[in-house]
């Protein structure tokens, strides 16, 4: 196999078919510095050379260069890249000026970043006094919508079932949804649920109104008022269903705690701009800046 990764990647060239990199030695525990590889006469790549690279790949790419010889086939897709880099800058291509200004305009966002990137550093998190005034003020966008906690009772009806198959499923439906009303525990009844449900007691957990449900499950979910309640037979993907009211949870904003981690989240941008005006700020004041209008010609 010859996968020349960092090729391919960042160059857009086509590998070629050939022997395998051979590292010697160092295939087997390397230090940081061991010498996996020798090309163009003087020049090495070091085993630390292959991690740092290795490190910026995606997880799922970096994967397939685990093994001793994915290591080795990447480790010849880096010496692949320098040998062209090599010879680039033997042809003296580093000197051309479009080069060249694009290296600085790179250089120039990289810096940028680690500048910002230490200013939020040293801003530190927020306050907890911060992170409150926050909360107080969006609480509204912190709503949790109306749930309840559900039991459910299944009598799975596969896609191809006849009319008469249905008809079965929905009757055994009925059954058990009249063993619950008369208030036979639902944990019994869902001994006979064809759903995973049954495993729990027959509950099948939290349902969010509008939270992405089967739309005949939840309409008959939230019609349901007060806990054990149960429905009439629903028909849903699976077959036939009757839903249990256990419990109902209304509409209601978060207390400060339990939303701590996410207010912090939403606050993030928000200082975020304020620390680059304010980095921006002092700066253009430090610098003199003055904007001169220009004139144009009558």
């Amino acid at each position: 196999m010859r996968i020349c990764l960092w090729v391919i990647a960042s160059m857009g060239v086509a590998c070629t078919s050939e022997a395998p990199f051979t590292s010697g030695p160092a295939d087997a525990g390397q230090s940081s510095g061991t010498v996996v590889g020798r090309f163009a006469q003087s020049e090495t790549l070091t085993e630390e050379d292959v991690s740092r690279e290795a490190a910026r790949l995606p997880p799922a790419l970096r994967e397939q260069f685990e093994t001793p010889s994915g290591r080795r086939e990447f480790a010849r897709s880096l010496i692949d890249k320098r040998l062209l880099v090599l010879e680039a800058q033997r042809r003296k291509l580093t000197e051309d000026p479009e080069i060249r200004r694009q290296v600085r305009e790179l250089e120039e966002r990289l810096v940028v970043q680690a500048l910002l990137a230490q200013e939020e550093a040293a801003a530190g998190r927020p306050s907890e006094q911060e992170l409150r005034a926050w909360f107080t003020a969006h609480r509204d966008e912190l709503l949790r919508p109306e749930q309840v906690r559900l039991g459910r009772v299944l009598v799975s009806v596969g896609s191809k079932a006849s009319e008469v198959e249905r008809n079965r499923a929905r009757r055994k439906a009925e059954a058990l949804a009249a063993r619950l009303r008369r208030g036979e525990p639902l944990a019994q009844v869902a001994k006979e649920s064809d759903g995973p449900e049954r495993m729990q007691g027959g509950e099948l957990g939290l349902v969010t109104r509008g939270g992405g449900q089967e739309s005949s499950l939840e309409q008959a979910a939230f019609a349901l008022e007060r806990p054990g309640a149960v429905s009439p037979v629903v028909a849903v993907r699976e077959g036939f269903a009757v839903i249990q009211l256990i419990e109902r949870k209304p509409p209601r904003v978060p207390a400060f705690e339990e939303v701590a981690a996410e207010v912090e989240g939403r606050l993030a941008p928000t200082r975020k701009r304020q620390m680059f005006d304010a980095l921006l700020s002092r700066l253009r004041q430090q610098g003199g800046v003055e904007l001169v209008e220009s004139r144009r010609a009558p």
